[in-house]
């Protein structure tokens, strides 16, 4: 009985060192993939993250487009871009959206934003929206931005029924975080506002190339020519408008510091905007 006894002590001590030596193995493999993720990172890496509710990413279901002073567009009958002025601010946000802070010129828009205090707001930036709508394509852009807290450059689409959402997000930035693109998709699902979006961290250099492929089944995002992600959540099946603009302060940039540089510009170069369908927005 007693030798009985003692060859399952013997096995049962066996068996745990077994489970003890696999666990260690365990975490030492874990330490490692978690080194080799740090370093990729660091090298530039995809952070794909899901989310119904994305921290203060713009909240932009506020945007109100009634509530936009539209520019004469005569004024610009050359162009496929129209400035808008506008007051109101939403999230937070410091700026007045002025005309005076966008230029358009052989095919660059440049939107400078200032340190200015104009009709009780502390700064002035720019804004413009595309004359014409489309639905599904390829839409390709070179930006060059500035840093700076604060800072908050995005290329959007809104539907031109007026309503905030279905919203695509082909960039967004925060001057706080220069080298972190965001690409989002926002709508509407049981009632509740969701989301879905990524963020990626890109090599330091003065200009890139940001693309969205939309398609009536997905959507896919490009920077520099790569594909860094696609989205099959509730895509848009309707005529959209795009937006360019630099919003200043906020919930989610925050506001400037010291540091921030004024003025700066957000400079965007339509390079490829090729819809499926298209048509005008009057």
């Amino acid at each position: 009985m007693k030798k009985i006894t003692l060859r399952k002590v013997f096995l049962l001590i066996f068996l745990i060192s077994i489970v003890f030596v696999s666990c260690k193995e365990l975490r030492i493999n874990l330490k490692k993939i978690k080194s080799a993720y740090k370093s990729k990172e660091n090298m530039g890496s995809i952070d794909i993250e899901y989310s119904n509710k994305k921290p203060d990413l713009k909240f932009k279901k506020s945007y109100d487009t009634s509530g936009f002073k539209k520019l004469i567009k005569e004024k610009y009958n050359n162009s496929d871009w129209i400035p808008v002025e506008r007051k109101d601010s939403y999230n937070n946000e410091l700026q007045l959206y002025s005309e005076d802070n966008v230029t358009l010129t052989d095919n660059i828009i440049t939107i400078t934003s200032k340190k200015e205090y104009k009709e009780n707001k502390l700064y002035t930036s720019g804004l413009v929206e595309s004359r014409n709508a489309y639905k599904y394509g390829y839409f390709e852009f070179n930006i060059k931005f500035s840093k700076g807290k604060g800072l908050f450059p995005a290329i959007w689409f809104l539907p031109i029924s007026g309503e905030p959402l279905p919203e695509i997000d082909l960039f967004e930035m925060i001057g706080s975080e220069p080298y972190t693109f965001y690409g989002v998709i926002h709508f509407e699902k049981n009632n509740i506002q969701s989301s879905d979006y990524f963020k990626y961290k890109v090599s330091i250099k003065d200009q890139y190339s940001v693309a969205l492929d939309w398609k009536p089944e997905s959507i896919t995002w490009y920077i520099d020519d790569k594909e860094i992600y696609t989205t099959t959540k509730s895509i848009p099946q309707e005529y959209m408008y795009i937006i360019i603009n630099q919003a200043i302060g906020g919930n989610w940039p925050g506001n400037p510091t010291d540091d921030t540089v004024f003025p700066n510009t957000f400079e965007v170069i339509p390079t490829d905007i090729s819809p499926t369908l298209k048509k005008g927005r009057d």
